[in-house]
């Protein structure tokens, strides 16, 4: 393994500790998720480079970014529609009151409005570096940092900053909805959750978890890709949104 087969070390500890998503704090819809998904490590640590070309933000505008990674395609009229965003649009515009969503409109949002640094939805990440699967864990091979040996040490270098991090800026911002995805991260949800609010979470009969303070409706819910989900279920979910909110 030579050099070109590392990542820049200092780069790569400035994204473990800056990078938190993409989108917009000003937003009212708020996504948050375990982690980016990943390549291989050419794919990674091009993503890297790029984000630090990019200026090394805390928020990305998530269109820019993947143009400028090569993966502009998902932004162009007539692109595939990427799978756990379909379902987080899904959300937005049934919060918003839309019925009836047809793939046009989720298309249109995809392009245009969905973690844009200057529109109404926030993208966030528990954890801040990609990995193609809970399974994989490339960083021990390509770097030195020690904290980055695996995934548990990670989590425990990172996860405490960053729980702090997020509810810090939902309570600096407000938005009107935070929906957690991935019920398997429930723990962590509601340690973001607890520090803002002490409203306990109800279990709805649709499958997910509500809450709300003075400000903001937090969700907790099952992942976009989780086996077996129709669209109904982030349907409900933004009708919850809407009714937590009227």
């Amino acid at each position: 393994m030579n050099n070109q087969d590392f990542f820049n070390d200092e780069l790569l500890e400035n994204r473990v500790n800056v990078f938190y998503g993409y989108g917009n704090y000003q937003g009212n819809y708020w996504f948050v998720g375990m982690e980016e998904a990943g390549e291989d490590f050419n794919g990674i640590n091009s993503r890297i480079n790029i984000w630090s070309n990019r200026g090394e933000k805390e928020l990305d505008d998530v269109a820019e970014y993947h143009i400028d990674i090569g993966l502009g395609e998902i932004f162009q009229l007539g692109a595939a529609i990427q799978p756990t965003w379909n379902k987080l649009i899904r959300i937005v515009l049934t919060a918003k009151g839309k019925e009836n969503i047809a793939i046009e409109y989720i298309s249109k949002y995809q392009i245009n409005e969905l973690g844009r640094k200057d529109k109404e939805t926030c993208l966030l990440e528990l954890l801040p570096l990609p990995s193609p699967s809970l399974k994989h864990w490339i960083y021990n091979q390509h770097s030195s940092l020690c904290f980055l040996s695996n995934r548990d040490t990670c989590k425990k270098y990172c996860l405490e900053k960053r729980i702090n991090h997020i509810s810090q800026r939902i309570k600096e911002h407000q938005p009107k909805a935070v929906v957690f995805y991935g019920i398997g991260f429930e723990y962590y949800w509601r340690r973001i959750t607890e520090k803002i609010t002490n409203v306990k979470f109800s279990q709805t009969s649709q499958g997910f978890l509500i809450c709300r303070n003075s400000k903001t409706v937090f969700v907790i819910a099952k992942h976009p890709v989780a086996f077996g989900l129709k669209n109904e279920y982030f349907h409900n979910i933004g009708r919850a949104i809407a009714a937590n909110l009227a």
